[in-house]
């Protein structure tokens, strides 16, 4: 096996590893949760709002810790944009004291819906040959390739290539194309064990070919 090839597993080793500890903490940071609402029932009406906005932050915080695990486990544009989008959430519910500062946070949050509605990060990862990088999520093949791939299968095009290989016990090789639903994925390179590039392609848009 290649040196890079190693270095890219521990790498990836190391950010599930990352993503579960956060997970640890998130369930952990749980039960603060239980003692905000002691802290709520025996504080007067009056003095709970800064109860309420620091138990929301609390909240909110576990969230984006949830977020950045999923971000550590897909290597997706759109995992990214979703923790950014939770931080500037937080930042405008918890910490804004101005009108200035919840119009800026509405503006970030405009550009970033902008850049998933017009730019589609996921498209990046879908080239206009059918060439896709296997972190691409199954949903944004499914809508991009109009193919109906099980989702069941793994949350990425790559899980499910393996999951096939795994069910099929064949050997996960350059030029070993897998057929499931209307699709069919062939593996066009690979760096030791670990795939580098696919092509889904839809079976129909195949045998219309070869007729």
């Amino acid at each position: 096996m290649k040196l890079s090839s190693r270095i890219a597993k521990i790498v990836i080793i190391l950010e599930l590893i990352l993503a579960s500890l956060l997970a640890v903490g998130v369930i952990i940071s749980f039960t603060d949760i239980l003692g905000y609402f002691r802290i709520l029932y025996y504080t007067s009406p009056i003095d709970t709002l800064p109860v309420m906005q620091t138990f929301l932050g609390h909240i909110l915080t576990l969230v984006i810790g949830l977020e950045l695990a999923v971000m550590l486990i897909r290597h997706t544009p759109s995992s990214v944009i979703e923790v950014l989008l939770y931080a500037i959430a937080r930042k405008m519910i918890i910490e804004s004291k101005t009108m200035t500062d919840i119009l800026l946070g509405v503006v970030a949050i405009g550009v970033l819906f902008f850049i998933n509605k017009f730019f589609d990060p996921a498209r990046n990862f879908i080239t206009e040959v059918n060439i896709v990088n296997p972190a691409t999520l199954v949903k944004d093949i499914n809508k991009k390739l109009d193919v109906n791939i099980p989702e069941d299968l793994g949350n990425t095009v790559g899980g499910v290539v393996s999951k096939l290989s795994q069910e099929s016990r064949e050997k996960l090789e350059r030029g070993k194309t897998f057929r499931v639903a209307d699709a069919e994925i062939t593996i066009l390179s690979m760096d030791g064990e670990l795939i580098r590039e696919l092509k889904v392609v839809k079976a129909e848009e195949k045998d219309d070919i070869l007729l």
